[in-house]
Order: C-alpha cells, then structure tokens, then sequence
C-alpha cells in the first residue's frame, strides 16, 4: 500500500511540475493533463480559503480568540496579527486567480503556519483549542495536520500551469466536477473533525 501511495505522490508531482514527460506523438495530451491538475489544484485551494475566510469574517471575534488562544504571537499583538493572516489568506485567494501570481507559495505558506501552531500547541498537550478553521468549535489533533499537509500538497508552489491551445468545454466540466468532489470530501471531513470534538467533549 505504501508503495503504491509513493507512486501516486510521484505522478502528482510530476504532473504538477511539468515533469511528467510526453507521450509519443501526443504532446498536446500532456500538456492538457497537466493543465487539469494544476486547475483543480488551484480550484479546490481558492474554494478552501474562500471558505474560511467566509467563517473568519462571520464570526471574527472567535477567530481573534481561538487566534490568541494559540499563543505564538504576544497578546498585544493579536489585533494586528490576526487581520494579518487573514489578510493574507486573501491575499492568496485573489493571486490563486492570477495567470503567474504567488497564490500558491502564499497558500502553502499560511497553511504551513497553521500547521506549525497546531503542532506546537499539541506538544504543549493543549489539544482543547478551537482550531478555529470551520464553522463549527474543533479541537485540535493531528488529523487537522494531515488534513493541512494533503491541502499544502494541493498547494504546492510548482509554478504556472502549461499553455493549451484550446480547453473543451468537457474539459472545464471535469475540473469543475472534480472540485466538487474534493471539496465534498473536504466538508465530509471538517464535520467528523467537529462531530469528534463534540463527542470528547460529551464525555469529559
């Protein structure tokens, strides 16, 4: 299984770079695949942000204490820092759109961030913070640093994605579904992260 889950992230990776190399007398298929993955990579990480920034912004004074809660930053800091990182969550989702914008390095940063203070304040044994990344309170575990380490894959700065002549409408169709799908999966996992917490909660 291992074996396979390494080929898989070396497929990935090399579509995602542009590495993947050409098939034999059908370059224009490369290059359209690899369009695709980067487009739904992009897709699904803008659909990401776009979300948290929506529950960030609907609830900031939760955000600002679960942000403090954390404890990286001096808490004199917290009202400048925590409109910072959301500032440059934005910041990542409007470049995501820009044909050679830093809208991946700036993602891959911020959930890099997320996943360090996650990390830190695990080994502090202070796993009863909300992480505050959803809509619901959710606990801190390291299911939240898998779940940021397979969305920074996804992020993963490789640059910009290949020029196509042109992109069938069937071709946008099958991006747009797959975002669907990965987001889908993504809501299914926020909720059972949530409902855990609830849960532990319950019986504590």
């Amino acid at each position: 299984m291992l074996t396979s889950v390494a080929k898989g992230f070396r497929t990935w990776t090399a579509l995602r770079s542009g590495e993947s190399g050409e098939s034999e007398g059908k370059p224009g298929a490369t290059a359209m695949w690899e369009w695709v993955v980067h487009k739904v990579a992009a897709g699904t990480i803008a659909c990401v942000f776009a979300l948290a920034l929506y529950h960030k912004g609907r609830d900031f004074p939760r955000f600002r204490a679960s942000f403090e809660a954390y404890g990286i930053v001096p808490s004199f800091l917290v009202p400048v820092c925590a409109p910072l990182l959301m500032g440059l969550e934005a910041g990542a989702l409007v470049c995501l759109f820009l044909p050679d914008g830093p809208g991946s390095l700036l993602a891959f940063s911020v959930l890099g961030i997320y996943s360090v203070a996650i990390a830190v304040n695990l080994i502090r044994g202070r796993d009863y913070i909300d992480c505050g990344c959803g809509d619901l309170p959710t606990p801190l575990s390291g299911w939240l640093i898998l779940r940021n380490g397979l969305l920074m894959a996804l992020a993963w700065p490789y640059g910009a994605a290949p020029e196509v002549a042109a992109v069938e409408p069937v071709t946008w169709l099958l991006v747009v579904m797959t975002v669907v799908v990965l987001m889908s999966l993504y809501l299914i996992l926020e909720q059972l992260l949530a409902n855990a917490g609830v849960g532990v909660a319950n019986r504590g």
